[in-house]
């Protein structure tokens, strides 16, 4: 069926059922089982939304409550593993409110053999396996609609922006000319003319940032420049957000990696914008003062390692494992998507590398990019 190890939970009240079940499994051939048993509807409610099984046994009698109530509680939690309803005995009415419900399948236990275990085994994985990858495509195709649109905006801005900055830079030069002689004012116009210079900076990375998905693939990114770009946007935010930001970017030796500016800003943007939300959740959580982000610079023989440690709220155990998960995600509605962390970890490991995280629960995090080396 499929050659790997299938971690499977049982959820059902009656011990004799779970001896049937390890037997019925056990003539599966070249299929081995992990199996979890379950004996009531809250430990399988808190294995169910706790660990990851690819796929669970639901008994319709659970005590005082239903498999359909706990059916309904897991996929409120989000769950994705694919469960299949078992009764002891077959109703039309439970069989449609199952499916209904999200139920994979419906077996009627004295029904209920090898080969038909296998089976829905088999077509249970394969369903959910296709639903993820049609719920990822849409995601994709809303996610370059996205950017398409902001592209757009980005374009406009930039002209609408960049036309009247042009023409006061150029009075101030002017202007700067002709009071040479005067120092106070050629300081004066001096700090126009870099303002002017930094906001264009900032107008020119938000536009590479929103055409990110129409620039040509380059195996001679500078890091530090996209980093500096990405910092010049975020600056103000992590400021406003009384953060203090260190780096160890010390040097102007560039730094040359496989990978594309565009895609790449994007990444270490959704990370730093993660940081400053997750410094924001543990000053809620009672954690007010001394809030830093730490970007630093490694290199190992083949990747060059960039390390964005916050003192945020963490990440729990439990969540870790799903971090990367499309569509997963800790924040309130309309805060976060889910798919910030899932599309950043395929666009780094598209070009050969991947994102590693590290964290402790009420304590911050460390997310660590690791970026081929691209070869001069």
């Amino acid at each position: 069926m499929i050659h790997q190890v299938l971690r499977i939970l049982l959820i059902d009240d009656d011990q004799d059922d779970l001896v049937i079940f390890r037997d019925h499994l056990s003539e599966i051939k070249n299929q081995q089982f992990d199996v979890q048993w379950a004996p009531s509807y809250e430990k399988g409610l808190d294995l169910l939304t706790s660990q990851n099984f690819d796929v669970c046994f639901l008994d319709y009698r659970l005590g005082g409550r239903t498999g359909l109530d706990l059916l309904k509680a897991t996929m409120s939690n989000g769950v994705k593993t694919p469960i299949i309803i078992l009764t002891g005995y077959g109703e039309h009415n439970v069989d449609l409110e199952a499916m209904n419900s999200g139920a994979a399948d419906y077996l009627v236990k004295d029904q209920v053999d090898a080969s038909l275990l296998e089976r829905s085994i088999r077509y249970s994985i394969h369903r959910a396996q296709s639903m993820q990858a049609i719920l990822d495509r849409e995601a994709q195709i809303l996610m370059q609609d996205r950017l398409a649109s902001v592209g757009l905006l980005a374009s406009s801005l930039a002209h609408e922006i960049g036309t009247p900055l042009g023409v006061i830079r150029g009075r101030a030069e002017y202007l700067e000319l002709q009071c040479k002689d005067d120092a106070q004012i050629k300081k004066s116009l001096d700090i126009i003319i870099s303002q002017i210079d930094r906001v264009s900076k900032l107008i020119r990375s938000l536009l590479n940032l929103a055409r990110g998905n129409e620039v040509k693939f380059s195996e001679n990114v500078n890091l530090r420049t996209v980093v500096s770009e990405v910092l010049d946007l975020m600056q103000h935010e992590i400021l406003r957000n009384g953060i203090e930001l260190k780096t160890n970017f010390s040097s102007d030796l560039e730094i040359l990696v496989k990978a594309e500016s565009g895609s790449l800003q994007q990444v270490l943007l959704n990370l730093l914008v993660n940081a400053v939300q997750a410094i924001d959740s543990a000053k809620g959580s009672g954690r007010k003062d001394q809030h830093s982000i730490r970007i630093n610079l490694e290199e190992t023989d083949s990747f060059w390692s960039l390390n964005i440690e916050d003192s945020g709220c963490g990440v729990s155990e439990k969540n870790l494992k799903n971090l990367f998960r499309p569509f997963f995600t800790t924040k309130d509605i309309g805060v976060g998507t889910g798919l910030g962390l899932a599309t950043s970890y395929r666009i780094v490991e598209s070009w050969g590398g991947s994102i590693q995280v590290k964290s402790i629960d009420g304590q911050g995090s460390v997310f660590t990019v690791l970026l081929p080396k691209s070869k001069k």
